[in-house]
């Protein structure tokens, strides 16, 4: 897959993830990679950046849970701005699917 068709597409992606509950770190990325049957890695050097993007926005926050064997793991969780946000990129996503339909066809 074009990476380039996805750019700009990651806080939607990460948004949605966080709609469904808190989620750690690689726990998101595993779930990106089993969703997309794998044609779609979400790699580190992209993730922790754009969940610290959108913890500085309030989109987004995270909090620390220590683990049954004792070590720590850090969840995000989506906030009510994020949500607010996260449906105005549902709707904006929308709009863009429409309009590349309009000439290229419905999904074949």
């Amino acid at each position: 897959m074009d990476r380039e068709l996805l750019k700009g597409s990651t806080p939607l992606l990460l948004l949605s993830l966080l709609c469904e509950g808190p989620m750690y770190g690689y726990q998101i990325i595993e779930t990106v990679r089993q969703r997309t049957g794998g044609s779609y890695t979400l790699k580190e050097g992209a993730l922790y950046p754009a969940l610290h993007k959108l913890e500085a926005t309030e989109f987004i926050a995270s909090y620390w849970e220590t683990q049954e064997n004792g070590r720590e793991r850090r969840y995000y969780a989506i906030q009510p701005a994020g949500l607010s946000f996260l449906e105005a990129k549902k709707q904006e996503w929308n709009q863009f699917v429409d309009m590349v339909q309009a000439f290229v066809g419905p999904k074949v």
